[in-house]
């Protein structure tokens, strides 16, 4: 584990009264206690302590953590953050190959095309010192690569685009346990970067600028370049008059990505440019810091696909509750997990509205 405040504070996790269970979206969307976050401290305090015996139930349950900050949120410690834990009990399962079926499935797919999706081309289109990364949850999707170009050939900002073929920020291995191969994808992003000369770059994946801006750094890749999400540059663009559009009308729902919201800390943005487009802003129960994670795609971040489709479920109901005209987030991702609520990307709202010179 490491160190003795490490120890220190898993063991004070696993005595707590447990309150931030009613965030977790795991437990809410299971029931079971076994995922509550003082439960899965105290199978990792165990573990530590070589006092469990099912090693395959233990490293099950870790691959049942959304990963997604919930508890973190409505933590009474500083500092802490039981995801580090969570995160260090996958590793070891990944060096025991004793991952679940469908993550392995996806290491296997990211060792062999460099990214979790399969084989793919390249995409490259634009010039400039300012990149926007397709991430790998957007590359497949025709109306947010359409809108992503609409908007940035209406504001004429100078912005290279690419994506496909192996470009990942390596998300998928971090959260699989495989460090290593995570080291390595950050080592060619920052390549990468670097050959283009980038001073900026905007990333439609809330994962992807977490990994970049966050966690490359605590393996030593320090990316030199600024880095936005495409909400913010949305939210820049608006405020400084570089798009012309239309006035909508209606009603809008906005789903928080758990990694925008609960590790960027970015809610406000993306409401700001909803209502600047004239749409009246629905709110879920679960918004802001208090939102429910989509549960993400099967094998990624939750690696029981039985328990990720209970988590998206679970969100679906809650947004369906809103009753809203349109539903909209800021994750390519949540976008397709929640696609019975018809989600669109927020470049999508945008690029409706605007107005051919």
């Amino acid at each position: 584990m490491g160190d003795n405040r490490a120890l220190e504070q898993i063991a004070n996790c696993a005595m707590c009264a447990n309150m931030c269970k009613h965030s977790c979206p795991t437990y809410l969307a299971t029931g079971s206690e076994t995922l509550t976050p003082q439960k899965k401290a105290r199978l990792i305090l165990y573990e530590e302590k070589e006092l469990l015996e099912d090693e395959q139930g233990f490293f099950d349950v870790a691959f049942q953590c959304a990963m997604c900050g919930a508890c973190k949120q409505h933590c009474i410690y500083d500092n802490y953050d039981l995801r580090r834990f969570v995160r260090q009990a996958r590793s070891k399962a990944f060096k025991r190959d004793m991952l679940p079926e469908e993550t392995r499935k996806r290491v296997e797919t990211f060792k062999t095309f460099g990214n979790p999706k399969g084989e793919r081309q390249l995409l490259q289109e634009g010039a400039g010192d300012t990149g926007y990364l397709i991430s790998c949850s957007a590359y497949g999707d025709a109306k947010v690569l359409e809108a992503t170009s609409a908007i940035i050939s209406a504001s004429r900002e100078p912005v290279r685009q690419f994506g496909g073929a192996d470009i990942c920020c390596g998300g998928p291995l971090y959260y699989a346990g495989d460090m290593e191969g995570f080291e390595k994808a950050a080592g060619r992003m920052k390549e990468r970067i670097e050959d283009m000369k980038l001073r900026k770059l905007i990333v439609d994946c809330p994962t992807c600028v977490k990994m970049m801006t966050e966690v490359y750094k605590e393996t030593g890749v320090d990316l030199e370049v600024e880095i936005v999400h495409t909400v913010e540059f949305l939210d820049s663009l608006l405020k400084e008059g570089k798009l012309k559009l239309g006035r909508a009308t209606g009603s809008v729902t906005y789903h928080d990505p758990c990694i925008l919201a609960n590790d960027m800390g970015i809610t406000a943005a993306p409401r700001e440019v909803i209502r600047a487009l004239g749409y009246e802003l629905t709110e879920p129960v679960y918004s802001g810091n208090d939102t429910h994670c989509c549960g993400g795609v099967r094998g990624g971040k939750i690696g029981d696909g039985r328990v990720s489709d209970k988590v998206s479920s679970m969100r679906i109901a809650e947004l369906k509750e809103t009753a809203a005209d349109v539903y909209v987030t800021a994750c390519p991702t949540c976008k397709g997990v929640l696609s019975d609520v018809n989600m669109k990307y927020i470049t999508e709202l945008v690029s409706e509205l605007i107005v051919s010179d």
